[in-house]
Formats: C-alpha cells, structure tokens, sequence
C-alpha cells in the first residue's frame, strides 16, 4: 500500500496547483462601490443627530445610490410616544410644486401645439373679467414670475392662501396688471396657481360661471392631468398628495426645538399650482430624476427639459466649477415674525454627474425661519447641498484655496 501513497500524494499536489493556478487566472467578479455614495455619506453623516426631521433620497440617473432620515415625524405632545422620519415619512414640498406645475403645462401644451409665448387670456374663464392689461401676459410670463402680478396688496409680497384660491386668483384677473411691472421680477405663488385653472381649460374642461362648481372641475382636472402624465410616468404612486400623513400627519417644528405644539399645514385642494404638494424623499427622488436626467424621457422629452432649466422655467440655477445645477426649494412656514417659526424647507437638485437629489426637513431656525442648520459655508438648504457636492467632489478641499460661501453661487439665493 505504501508504494501508492507517493504517487497518490504527487497527484493532490498537481491537482491543488491547477486549481490555485484557474483561481488565480480566473478571478470572480469584482464588484465596485459608486463613488457618489461618498456624497450619500457627506449629507447623513452632516444632518444626523441635529435634533430636527429630516428625510433625503439620492438617485444617480434612475437608480437610488443612497438615502437618509433622522428624527420626529410627529413628537409625544401630538401623539402617544415620537413618530421616526423615514424616506417614507410624506413632507410638504411646498414652492417644489411649481417645477411640476411647469413639466406638466410643457407636456400639455407641446401636445396641443401651444407655444410658452402665447398670451394667457383665451384660456380662463369666459366669465371672469379681465382687468387692464391682462391681455399681454404669456404663459412663460406666469412661469417666470414676470407676468406683473404683484398680489393684493400691490407691494410684491408673496401672496397664499387668500390669492390663490379660485376667488383670489379671479379677483387678482380683475384687478389686472400695471404695464410697468409686467416684465419685472415678482415672485407670487399666483402664478403658477393660475395654471390649475389653465390646465383643465388648454384640456378641454368647459367652464359652468358657477364658480364653487367651476372650482372644483378645475382642481380636480389639474389634479388628474399631473397624476397621469406627470406622477405616473415617473412611476410614482402617491395617492392623495394634496393631504398630509394619514392617519398621522407630519407636523413643522422650530429648532432648536421649544417642546410646543407642531404645525400641521393641513389639505391643499383649493390653492395647489405653487405649492401644496406632500411626497415622501423615495418618491420625490424618483420623481424629479425622472423628470431631469437626460436618460429619462418616460414624463417629459429632452426639448422640454431643456426648455425648463435653460429658461427658468419653474426651475433656477447655479454654475459652480463642478458644474452647472438645477434646483428649486420650498419653504412653508407658520408664526413668521416671531422667534421661533414652525415649518418646512426642502429642495429637489439635479447635480453634474446625473445625481439628482431630493431633501426635507420638517424644522425651522429660530430667528430667520430657514433651514435648521448654517456655516460658514452655507445659509440655507440650498447652499447647503452645493456644500455637501462639494465636499465630495473634492474631499481634500485642494481646489478652494480660501473659504467659499455657496450661497453666493446661487441664482436666486432667497427662499422660496
């Protein structure tokens, strides 16, 4: 027996040095972590443990790379025990409405061969009266805040409830426009509140004079037009997205947090356009990564897409050396003026690289009313997210030679 084990021995030795040598020549897949979930990191890793609500979704392209969320949908002064944030805790998007006000208007009216110059006037009510100079106003006036709308009480500030239900929006019809503001900057929830009245009549929608009728047939047509073409073809099913949270709503707190009562901002129906939309971050980041990364033509085409962010078309900008972003942040708030508000701030931003991201937090800073948190490199939520872009693209810091504040890179650097 013994004179089989040598060459039995020098056999396993032939066969385990094949073996090492196809492993070494044949190496299994290796699988590589995306880069940009550096940038996924640089947000949870800056917002956790804060002490306030907030919830982020990341997608590069159409896929979700990453996403983040920490502390109180609701706290134990509203409900039995704290509510935890999740990506699939809904927020109040607030002014993020408008960019799919303004994707579904472009939508509509390419199939209806109606241009974004074309003047507004044939498409409201017949029974409405039309004020001075309503005439002149185009539908890129609207989308651009330059329609001359300056609210009620003429003096440019920003006009909501009030002004935008279907009482409001007719009364400022009305009221008309002075030839010296149209054209001029004014930014008015009004003027994409209007395209829930426009949008039903370009479809088709027959106006009654009835006006509580009327009000609710043009609501409810808007409401169907941007679910079906906007929100489904981005496939996201968002249910009733004019409501908060059911059964528990998410409430807006004021940072550092006072421990008093949250606010709850309630049901949209009869003022959306400008704002009033709530979505969680999962389906916010799906939406607007559908709506602007340019592999993505499911919702809108890239010749609307373009027209969108090269025209400020519910949409604003800002060029950095890393590129060039898209964005557009909401802000809805109660108790302004006094120390402590309550409230929402979010942004949707699509960044170099196709990264779009989607952020809300459901506090405010006491004082100013902004996002919770500021640096010497950021003030507010956008800003904020150019930082962090920032920070990942150059972890060392070795391109910025002195302290840069973002804020400064913004096109429009007020809230919205």
């Amino acid at each position: 027996m013994k004179r089989y084990l040598r060459p039995i021995f020098t056999l396993c030795l032939f066969l385990a040095s094949v073996s090492a040598c196809k492993k070494d020549k044949d190496p299994g897949p290796v699988v590589e972590e995306d880069p940009a979930k550096k940038f996924v990191k640089i947000l949870d890793d800056s917002l956790k443990g804060k002490g306030f609500g907030y919830s982020f979704a990341v997608y590069k392209k159409d896929q979700l790379i990453g996403s983040g969320a920490g502390g109180f949908q609701a706290r134990s002064v509203e409900v039995k025990e704290d509510k935890l944030v999740t990506p699939d805790t809904k927020m109040q998007i607030a002014s993020m409405t408008k960019t799919i006000t303004a994707a579904a208007f472009l939508k509509l009216a390419k199939e209806r061969n109606i241009k974004a110059t074309d003047k507004i006037i044939d498409y409201l009510p017949k029974t409405w009266v039309k004020g001075p100079n309503i005439e002149i106003i185009t539908f890129k006036d609207l989308l651009t805040h330059t329609s001359g709308i300056v609210g009620m009480g003429e003096n440019c500030r920003n006009g909501a409830f009030t002004e935008n239900v279907w009482y409001g929006l007719k009364l400022l019809v009305e009221n008309g426009i002075k030839k010296e503001n149209h054209g001029s900057s004014c930014y008015q929830n009004a003027n994409f509140g209007l395209f829930r009245v426009l949008i039903p009549s370009i479809n088709g929608l027959k106006f009654t004079g009835n006006d509580e009728n009327d009000a609710l047939l043009a609501f409810a047509g808007y409401e169907e037009y941007v679910e079906k073409n906007i929100f489904e073809k981005a496939g996201v099913v968002a249910g009733d997205f004019f409501s908060n949270g059911v059964p528990v709503p998410t409430f807006g707190y004021d940072f550092p947090y006072s421990g008093e009562y949250g606010f709850d901002p309630g049901d949209f129906s009869s003022t959306t356009g400008g704002y009033g939309i709530y979505l969680t971050a999962n389906q916010g980041v799906r939406l607007y990564a559908a709506l602007f990364s340019p592999e993505n033509n499911a919702v809108i085409t890239q010749e609307i897409r373009d027209e969108i962010v090269n025209n400020g078309l519910g949409s604003y900008s800002a060029v950095m050396p890393e590129g060039k972003f898209s964005y557009h942040d909401g802000w809805w708030y109660s108790g302004m003026g006094v120390l402590n508000p309550k409230g929402f701030r979010s942004v949707w931003m699509h960044c170099p690289e196709d990264i779009t991201v989607v952020l809300f937090t459901n506090a405010l800073r006491n004082g100013d009313g902004l996002f919770p948190i500021s640096s010497g490199f950021y003030q507010d939520i956008t800003s904020y997210v150019l930082w962090a872009f920032s920070r990942y693209k150059d972890p060392g810091r070795g391109k910025r030679v002195r302290q840069v504040n973002f804020h400064e890179y913004l096109e429009h650097p007020e809230p919205h």
